[in-house]
């Protein structure tokens, strides 16, 4: 705050590892680990993926590790600088347990409706995988938290939340147009925004997050003192 009673937004990058809270650091840490284990393990790729039969086989497990397979190194570090710069602000807001729940329930909701959709247009959902479903609903639900709040991406061209959230997903509809031209595969892109919608919505019923940001005290912060007579011999608070 400027001393005439205005305001001014400076950029703050996300924090370090350790400061980094308990789930979005585990969700860094499983996309890595997802990426060596295909780069090493080729066929590990075809257990994870979101693959429409395999599903309506009962292997319900792949509607949620589908965004452990990462395919090239720059798919990995772009993922892995969104999850950090967004899922540490959205878990320090959310708690821990309400921010894995979010992170959980919108990467199955974007493969069921990714599958549903193959179903009825009657075209494939060759192989669900990635994490963009999932980034696209948490910037998403980052940008409800306020359409208007100003956002600065690493300094980077200043705009609203609302315009960075809507130039994200322009992004993404058409990347993925171009890319496969499958309605089913954007469905399933896109089945993530209900339930960031959902938990944007729904505020938690009391309590606080789970995690909050350790406070580092000052060293030179003022102390109290009080000021006595001088025939006081006693100890000075």
């Amino acid at each position: 705050m400027r001393s005439d009673g205005s305001y001014t937004v400076r950029w703050a990058g996300p924090p370090g590892w350790r400061a980094i809270p308990p789930v979005t650091r585990t969700a860094l840490a499983l996309a890595a680990a997802g990426y060596l284990l295909g780069l090493l393990v080729p066929g590990a790729a075809y257990l994870l993926a979101a693959i429409p039969s395999r599903i309506l086989a009962g292997e319900v497990w792949r509607l949620v590790t589908y965004p452990l397979v990462i395919a090239g190194i720059v798919n990995l570090l772009f993922a892995l600088l969104l999850l950090w710069s967004f899922g540490t602000e959205m878990e320090a807001v959310w708690g821990s347990r309400r921010f894995a729940l979010f992170l959980v329930a919108a990467s199955a909701s974007a493969a069921a409706l990714g599958t549903l959709a193959a179903l009825a247009l009657g075209t494939g959902l060759a192989v669900g995988a990635g994490m963009s479903g999932l980034l696209t609903a948490l910037i998403v639900a980052w940008a409800l938290r306020g359409l208007s709040l100003p956002a600065n991406l690493f300094g980077v061209l200043p705009m609203t939340r609302g315009v960075f959230a809507l130039l994200a997903l322009v992004l993404v509809v058409f990347s993925e147009i171009e890319a496969t031209r499958s309605v089913a595969q954007l469905v399933f892109v896109l089945g993530g925004l209900p339930v960031a919608w959902l938990f944007s919505a729904r505020r938690p019923s009391g309590g606080s997050p789970t995690f909050r940001p350790r406070r580092i005290r000052n060293p030179f912060r003022r102390r109290r003192f009080t000021v006595v007579d001088g025939g006081w011999n006693g100890p000075v608070n």
